[in-house]
């Protein structure tokens, strides 16, 4: 035993940002939710404007607001830090401090980031760790092009395993996986049977495992065909989409944030601020903080309240306002795409979008998250609109989204009694001018719901 001395730096939120990053992350009906918690629990807070003569409406910048906060500041020596607004001289630093940590929408990635705050990483792994849960989708996959992000110099490549790895050890088991051999192999790992016999099938044999030859793989193994049979059936128990766990089962009703309207042959965005609630401040309280006759324990009382207040109607117009302005980025780079359709979606990441507005590239990825966009090609989840690129035969870049429908194109014209391998598919791809991998058609085909060859097989 012994004692030793570390010096570590840490961010420490404060209940203020921890409740604005909860506004941030909220869907329409979770936020109106908290709203009538809050309309309940706070009466500085009102949803009903004042009288024309006492308004005060803080996102507007009036004069009532610029004086609270003004009193805010001078009051803030009898403030505990625990208790600070953060509506100083530092606003600035604090709100984009704020936009960089929200939490992911979909029900899976917030899970996800509730766990990774649990995991000792430093500061530039957990950046990594964030950029990987914000791209694994619903079923639970790591859906990254992760070639891209290795040329990057902020994303090292001796760091990406093992961070990758804590990931991977996030419930439920199985997240994370690249492809579906590593999502039951983790599962095995998970439950003790690294090096078993159902783990050396997983990992020597899925492809027979998946043509139900249990006979070829007894051979290979040197197995009863009985204990082959006993371990097929241990694999069939494992869950190859283990994000579904964590997804919601109820239909929910989706509600736009974004309008995409063309008008005059311009495309134009705007929010959908209809389901936002609109709140003010109530003015009763500020003349109660200014008045001296009032008692100190009321005005330290009206003091939290009026913060919190002012807290949440600002995170609702930022949230408001980084949706639109991205919102109009894609609008912008998807261009082609409301023009020609699919065939005219660009390649597009995070990245460059974030790049386009100077924010962090995961504000990008958690502020898309579960919103969508009603646009002249239909209701779209903002996330639709960025696409891996993929290479053509000439050395151009086409989006993965293309070349999916061309691929799905393709299979639909087989002849269903001998239906295209998946090497073939790769020969009639580059005939398009598309040029993956095999292992990219399978991935593909998986995506569609498109069976292997001897599963279309029609006899």
């Amino acid at each position: 035993m012994g004692f030793s001395q570390e010096m570590k730096m840490q961010q420490a939120l404060s209940p203020q940002l921890y409740q604005s990053m909860e506004i941030l992350q909220m869907s329409l009906m979770d936020l109106q939710q908290l709203v009538k918690q809050e309309l309940s629990a706070n009466p500085t807070l009102e949803a009903q404007q004042p009288e024309a003569d006492a308004q005060i409406e803080v996102e507007t910048g009036t004069q009532d607001a610029e004086q609270f906060d003004a009193e805010m500041v001078a009051l803030g020596d009898d403030w505990s830090g625990e208790r600070s607004s953060g509506l100083g001289s530092d606003a600035e630093e604090k709100h984009q401090f704020l936009m960089e940590s929200l939490s992911e929408g979909a029900s899976l990635q917030e899970q996800l980031l509730e766990q990774l705050m649990m995991v000792d990483l430093d500061a530039q792994e957990r950046g990594i760790a964030e950029l990987l849960i914000g791209n694994i989708d619903d079923e639970g996959y790591l859906q990254l092009d992760l070639e891209e992000m290795m040329e990057r110099p902020d994303f090292p490549v001796e760091m990406f395993e093992r961070v990758l790895r804590s990931v991977q050890g996030m419930d439920p088991a199985g997240v994370g996986a690249r492809d579906l051999r590593e999502c039951l192999l983790l599962q095995l790992e998970r439950a003790g049977e690294t090096g078993g016999e159902a783990y050396a099938l997983v990992h020597d044999h899925l492809d027979l495992l998946g043509r139900n030859r249990l006979e070829e793989m007894a051979g290979l193994m040197e197995l009863p065909l009985e204990r082959i049979t006993v371990l097929a059936e241990r694999v069939a128990q494992l869950d190859p989409k283990p994000g579904l766990q964590l997804s919601v089962d109820a239909v929910e009703m989706v509600t736009p944030e974004i309008f995409v309207e063309e008008v005059e042959g311009e495309l134009r965005v705007r929010s959908n601020r209809k389901p936002y609630p609109r709140l003010f401040l109530n003015p009763r309280y500020l003349e109660l903080l200014k008045d001296k006759g009032t008692p100190a324990e009321t005005k330290a009382y009206i003091r939290e309240k009026l913060a919190k207040s002012r807290l949440m109607i600002q995170s609702i117009d930022q949230r408001i306002s980084m949706i639109e302005q991205i919102a109009g980025e894609l609008v912008t780079i998807q261009r082609g795409f409301f023009e020609q359709g699919v065939e005219g979606l660009r390649p597009l990441n995070m990245r460059t979008v974030a790049e386009r507005l100077e924010v962090h590239e995961t504000t990008v990825s958690r502020a898309v998250a579960g919103k969508y966009m009603e646009t002249p090609r239909g209701l779209l989840a903002m996330k639709y609109f960025f696409k891996p690129g993929v290479r053509t035969v000439s050395g151009e870049l086409v989006s993965n989204e293309h070349a999916k429908t061309v691929l799905a194109d393709i299979i639909a014209q087989e002849d269903r009694k001998k239906p295209y391998s998946d090497a073939r598919l790769v020969a009639l791809l580059k005939e398009r001018d598309i040029n993956i991998s095999r292992r990219t058609v399978a991935k593909y085909r998986d995506q569609l719901k498109i069976l292997s060859s001897h599963l279309r097989r029609v006899r």
